[in-house]
């Protein structure tokens, strides 16, 4: 088992990034992972009232995977996530879904213990860990590790848990994986820009997929359905995005033309919306689940 300490961190998903490790198909990592604020969030009076000097959202690594280059895709299996005993939810002023009721910087601090949330006031709620932010490094300019886009990077989609195997593009010699962000829960959506951020350590097992790229990422989910995604600015966009994707496996996996597979997405697929803080403004990311035994 490989290990990369916390310390490894970047801010962006770029190919001109030093590899701190680099392993073969099939290696086991363990990434420990920093909050989407470094860890400088440790107590209420601690407010998301100005930007972290370096960025937000801190990714582990990147992983160089040997033999893996443009036309591959690499098969990134979460098998665990463990986390800190405490993390943190925040209001910032004037953002989110609710950006003209946010009229004032709050933050809790919550602590974890037996799986359950202590929120205070006597609520509770169960925990949900998943990886906020994974992706490879494009091709082309760096993207910051608060965007999504192709590459994979902050999309914030709550399949992204342990028993999720994460389908991601390979643009660049190596790969380059990294990954961050992680929430001990988040709902769909994540209204108000943060999520119930938290350190932990994320156990993966990373495969080459040889001579098999992939347009955007996808996921087969711990309950082994397809999950496609999109992303952009405008919702609408966002949408079509994740369901053109899975219109398009399905007529390359289930041999079928496109008026059949679009009628079957239409009956057997759930179109969700991940992460809507700012559309407009900020990229929507969406996902599309179908179960391939239907």
């Amino acid at each position: 088992m490989h290990r990369i300490a916390r310390n490894h961190i970047q801010y962006a998903h770029d190919k001109s990034h030093d590899p701190i490790l680099s392993i073969t198909s099939g290696a086991y990592v363990c990434l420990e992972t920093y909050d989407a604020r470094t860890g400088t969030i440790r107590t209420d009076e601690d407010l998301l009232d100005h930007p972290h000097p370096d960025g937000a959202n801190p990714i582990t690594g990147p992983i160089y995977v040997e033999d893996a280059e443009p036309g591959d895709s690499l098969q990134v299996h979460i098998l665990d996530i463990t986390l800190a005993d405490q993390g943190f939810l925040a209001v910032k002023k004037g953002v989110g879904l609710l950006a003209d009721r946010a009229q004032k910087y709050a933050t809790k601090v919550i602590s974890i213990a037996d799986g359950m949330a202590s929120f205070g006031n006597r609520v509770n709620f169960p925990i949900r860990p998943m990886v906020g932010t994974i992706g490879t490094a494009p091709a082309g300019d760096a993207v910051p590790t608060s965007h999504p886009g192709a590459h994979g990077g902050n999309m914030d989609n709550n399949e992204v848990r342990p028993g999720a195997k994460v389908h991601l593009p390979v643009a660049v010699d190596g790969a380059l994986l990294a990954l961050g962000d992680v929430h001990a829960a988040m709902g769909d959506g994540e209204v108000s820009m943060v999520g119930f951020e938290i350190c932990a350590e994320v156990t993966v097992r990373v495969f080459l997929i040889k001579n098999r790229s992939v347009r955007r990422p996808w996921i087969e989910s711990s309950t082994g359905c397809w999950v496609s995604t999109g992303d952009d600015p405008d919702p609408e966009v966002a949408m079509r995005m994740a369901t053109e994707e899975m219109v398009d496996m399905v007529m390359h996996r289930k041999k079928l033309t496109f008026e059949e597979a679009y009628m079957l997405v239409t009956a057997c697929g759930d179109l969700t919306i991940c992460q809507a803080c700012q559309p407009g403004s900020f990229p929507v990311t969406t996902r599309m689940t179908l179960n391939p035994r239907m």
